[in-house]
């Protein structure tokens, strides 16, 4: 994707962006996460993760950025219910910590209340496209019920693109949960 007009950032609440401005630049984390957030539509996001390579994990702290998109048992929400939602999920943590605990690779949820219990960070397969995926599965924040599996694919060499969507093990068309990006 190419081409960034300099022009106002898609408000929160306003229609979706026409996409033209949606832009990945593999030298600018800073911009490719801002035309994530503002300029890239739904489709294109989705576009995005699917057409990602796996590349390195992520490592150290990252930076997380709700994607305003989200999907209810596959159905997305519209775009400004999802922009919204996720600007007030964003504002409960920022960051995402990759570490190693005991000895293996391992992410914890960096919220304004402290960290979370985390969970390992492996090497699986998306259940949405059964692709090469890092994916962290939050159950533990929730007493074991699968409510938070991250899926993670490298986009650009300092940002990740990421699905958070329910848990469980099998693959799904129709999946609930939103999308990310990790800088």
């Amino acid at each position: 994707m190419a081409g960034y007009a300099a022009a106002a950032p898609t408000a929160p609440g306003s229609a979706e962006p026409d996409g033209k401005r949606c832009v990945v630049d593999p030298t600018d984390d800073v911009r490719t996460v801002d035309s994530l957030m503002r300029h890239c539509t739904t489709e294109q996001i989705l576009a995005l993760f699917d057409e990602a390579p796996v590349g390195a994990a992520p490592t150290g702290t990252k930076k997380i950025s709700l994607l305003p998109l989200f999907q209810v048992s596959g159905k997305h929400l519209s775009y400004p219910l999802a922009q919204q939602m996720t600007l007030t999920q964003g504002r409960l943590g920022d960051t995402l910590t990759f570490t190693t605990r005991q000895g293996r690779p391992w992410v914890y949820k960096d919220y304004i209340t402290g960290r979370d219990a985390g969970g390992p960070l492996v090497e699986s397969v998306s259940r949405i496209d059964q692709k090469p995926v890092y994916a962290a599965d939050f159950s533990r924040d929730f007493h074991g019920v699968e409510l938070s599996l991250h899926e993670y694919r490298q986009l650009t060499p300092g940002v990740w693109i990421g699905r958070d969507i329910g848990g469980g093990d099998k693959p799904t068309s129709t999946p609930t949960g939103g999308a990310i990006a990790l800088s």
